[in-house]
């Protein structure tokens, strides 16, 4: 690689962000929108991240491949992104009009055609549902530089955390010698014994042979995934190698899988604490506050502890939550003590392992049904001449921000 420099190999890089899932472990969060979509900070949404990492690399041309509930996604795309900023040059491929993309692997072959159109030498695929920061020239480099076929991303996690994804076993010379997808008991990293290096679903190809990699199995695997299929098939020919996440600016690196409740909910509250190791020098394209949630959207006297506000979301007067997800869809009425309606009338809503709970809409309409159905019959049909009109549980919210407690 003597003579090649960063920017003579990042000139000829496509990046291709996969951003059609959903992330159902997240229930209610992602009913309407893809997983890539949600809110991170009051401005921001996860696949910024990603984004910003492409842009702050000097990566130009990207392709985003869409799918699941994407008019969210697409529309912060064209307003945030293809509007405001020259580069990189952001192309839109929605699995309605090219796919359906039915595995990771599998959505590459369904654009190979507008690939070949870009004529890339390499291709960097990446997820659009991590949040990270990291500059993917030297990621790049170290794939040109060991000659392989592949070159996969890992980050250090501890091993007792590591169960729940795909682990790599490596050699002195970062060459994989095993990919092991959920692990009962995750292998040790050679430098760093307690902890795992585990896949973060990031790759680096030579175009021209994923190209023909994918060619010569299409059609023959329904679901073709990089890590279930391709990834594996890579590692037992000995030519699949692991690059590690590395920290910037003297930090630990920052990797999060937002795949559950109280992920989503930790790095959420991270942000706001300003305890996220986020890197002034590597910003997403638009500013990320440390605050959730619109305080003129709290009514007076309400009181909320360990609460992510998301944008949208309204609360009325003397309300009182706490270890909760509110989403933008929900209407908290005045009054609402979120410990008695769970008490009164059960589970209404999803609560996490962590007993996060999480206020949509659609749980608070689940609460009102049961409400209903606890009165007296002769009062809990509206629909009837004789009911009782219900009380109007809209939030009445006050004229002006005012204090709340965030505790």
């Amino acid at each position: 690689m003597a003579g090649t420099s960063s920017e003579g190999l990042t000139g000829n890089v496509l990046s291709i962000i996969l951003a059609g899932g959903r992330g159902s472990r997240l229930h209610d969060l992602t009913d309407g929108e893809a997983k890539p979509a949600l809110p991170i900070g009051p401005h921001a949404r996860l696949i910024d991240f990603t984004l910003a990492n492409v842009v702050n690399s000097g990566l130009g041309e990207t392709m985003v491949l869409t799918q699941y509930q994407p008019d969210t996604l697409q529309r912060h795309l064209l307003d945030n992104w293809q509007a405001e900023t020259a580069e990189p040059a952001i192309s839109i491929l929605d699995g309605a009009d090219y796919g359906p993309y039915e595995g990771t692997a599998a959505a590459i072959s369904c654009v190979i055609d507008e690939i070949d159109i870009a004529a890339p030498r390499h291709v960097v695929i990446l997820a659009g549902d991590h949040l990270y920061q990291m500059d993917y020239r030297p990621f790049v480099e170290r794939h040109v530089a060991t000659g392989a076929e592949v070159t996969v991303g890992v980050v250090h996690v501890p091993r007792g955390q590591a169960t729940g994804l795909g682990v790599l076993e490596v050699d002195a010379a970062h060459r994989i010698t095993a990919f092991i997808e959920k692990p009962f008991v995750a292998p040790a990293a050679p430098d760093r014994p307690d902890q795992a290096l585990a896949s973060m679903g990031i790759y680096v190809f030579e175009w021209s042979l994923l190209r023909d990699l994918l060619k010569e199995i299409e059609g023959t695997v329904a679901d073709l995934d990089f890590g279930k299929h391709i990834i594996p098939a890579l590692v037992s020919c000995g030519t699949a190698y692991a690059y590690a996440l590395p920290g910037r600016q003297g930090r630990e690196p920052l990797w999060q899988d937002l795949g559950t409740l109280d992920a989503y909910h930790a790095v959420q509250r991270r942000l706001l604490d300003g305890s996220l190791p986020l890197d002034p020098v590597w910003p997403i394209e638009y500013p990320i506050h440390h605050g959730l949630g619109d305080r003129r959207a709290i009514g007076f006297g309400s009181h909320l502890r360990n609460v992510v506000l998301l944008p949208g979301a309204r609360v009325g007067r003397a309300v009182t939550i706490s270890d909760a997800i509110v989403l933008a869809d929900a209407e908290i009425p005045d009054g609402f003590e979120l410990e008695a309606e769970l008490s009164e009338h059960g589970k209404w809503c999803t609560i996490s392992e962590g007993g996060i709970r999480v206020i949509s809409a659609r749980a608070l309409q689940r609460l009102a049904s049961r409400r209903r159905r606890s009165l007296d019959p002769g009062h809990f049909d509206p629909g009837t001449s004789g009911g009782r009109p219900e009380r109007d549980s809209r939030p009445r919210m006050a004229e002006a921000a005012v204090p709340v407690s965030f505790l």
